[in-house]
């Protein structure tokens, strides 16, 4: 009984989560990205629990195999996603979503050959080929197929995106020079510029714990119930911690939440010293050093007086890039001299030089103030522009003409 509560687990953290994710319902993107981790996740997890209960249903695993193959394929290159949106909120291009084809493809062509065979005997497949049956040797090639889609590619797919995202996500932690100390100091509110960095640890040892659970086997994890009962353990634990860090605001020092993160000014007890404080780190800490307020004028110089910011595809790692830098100083750069991320700033000037463009040229339309100043679209701009100003730009346009 204990061993089948501890089994549930990680499918019962994530639906908790995804439950409170909901009844937040912020707006950023990085949130929406996580509540899309924690639907897949709880899906899987879910499918891993059947899949070890001890009575099984294998008509039903017909199902709960596709399940599994979509949503575990899946989960890896959204946590990637997520994971770069934490320090960068820029809204991944749809082109980043191509990643999950893989996933497709295989749960397509695994349903379809499924169809073919028919319920009955994909059933009898699973029973032979999973841990609970005698070894089956398959009499057809439509047999050999589903062996190789359900089973062999889904696993070493598994292991591959696995592979690929454990190293995606080491690279960032690398990147902004993680030390373990910056978990303490995370969780007391200190250092709310961390948070990528301690949810990336999170994602290693959950990647770490599932990957082993692969190499192992169901059959091992079968008959080795305590080992299942650790693996499973430490797997509910990261992703309770997941949540913690990501999904909950104000728990202690304040500095949970990921819109406080990047918004930390529009609270009232986020005062810009404490910012300051926290998130000033490394090389830029000192705002007389040289090094930092080269890296203010040269970056001043680069957006606005170079006028880069109308570049609609302009990115945080080009303006680094540029600046011989790195995102995470000019991140702190925007944050600390202009009190919003990169992003947001990037669109404030937008926003100004469109309103330039619209009293100047009135006659002029939504697109054509788009295109100039450096939104990708008419439709982006009128929501940027209704977001900061409470109304549309043809009702401000109305208004300013009035008033001459």
């Amino acid at each position: 009984m204990i061993e089948v509560f501890i089994v549930q687990l990680p499918f019962s953290v994530c639906l908790v989560w995804l439950v409170i994710a909901f009844i937040k319902r912020h707006k950023s993107y990085s949130h929406r990205l996580l509540t899309v981790f924690l639907l897949f996740s709880a899906i899987y997890f879910y499918c891993e629990a059947v899949h070890l209960a001890p009575m099984a249903n294998y008509r039903r695993l017909v199902f709960i195999d596709l399940l599994a193959q979509f949503s575990g394929l899946s989960v890896f290159p959204i946590v990637c996603v997520y994971v770069k949106s934490l320090s960068d909120d820029t809204p991944a291009r749809p082109g980043i979503y191509l990643v999950m084809i893989p996933a497709l493809l295989l749960t397509t062509a695994s349903a379809l050959v499924t169809g073919m065979l028919g319920v009955d005997q994909t059933a009898m497949l699973i029973k032979s080929l999973d841990y609970r049956g005698v070894y089956y040797v398959a009499t057809n090639d439509l047999q050999r197929v589903y062996q190789v889609l359900a089973y062999k590619s889904y696993v070493l797919g598994l292991l591959l995106l696995g592979f690929l995202s454990l190293i995606y996500i080491v690279y960032q932690v690398l990147l902004n020079k993680f030390k373990f100390y910056h978990i303490l100091a995370f969780l007391r509110g200190r250092k709310p510029s961390l948070l990528c960095n301690v949810v990336c640890l999170f994602f290693i040892i959950l990647f770490i714990v599932v990957g082993t659970e692969l190499m192992v086997g169901r059959l091992f994890l079968i008959e080795h119930k305590f080992f299942t009962s650790i693996v499973f353990l430490v797997k509910a634990i990261c992703l309770f911690m997941l949540g913690y860090v990501s999904v909950i605001p104000a728990l202690p020092g304040g500095y949970m939440d990921v819109d406080r993160m990047m918004h930390p000014f529009d609270t009232k007890s986020g005062t810009r010293k404490e910012y300051l404080e926290s998130i000033n780190s490394g090389p830029i800490a000192d705002r007389n050093l040289l090094g930092y307020n080269k890296l203010a004028d040269d970056f001043s110089d680069f957006i606005i007086t170079k006028q880069n910011f109308l570049n609609p595809t302009i990115t945080i790692d080009e303006v680094a890039s540029e600046l011989s830098t790195n995102r995470t100083y000019v991140s702190k750069l925007v944050n600390i001299e202009y009190g919003m991320p990169f992003r947001d700033y990037i669109n404030s000037l937008r926003l100004d030089y469109a309103k330039k463009l619209i009293t100047d040229e009135p006659d002029a339309s939504m697109d054509y103030y788009a295109a100039k100043s450096g939104f990708q679209s008419a439709t982006q701009f009128i929501r940027k522009f209704k977001d900061v100003e409470h109304v549309t730009p043809a009702v401000w346009r109305s208004a300013q003409l009035s008033r001459k």
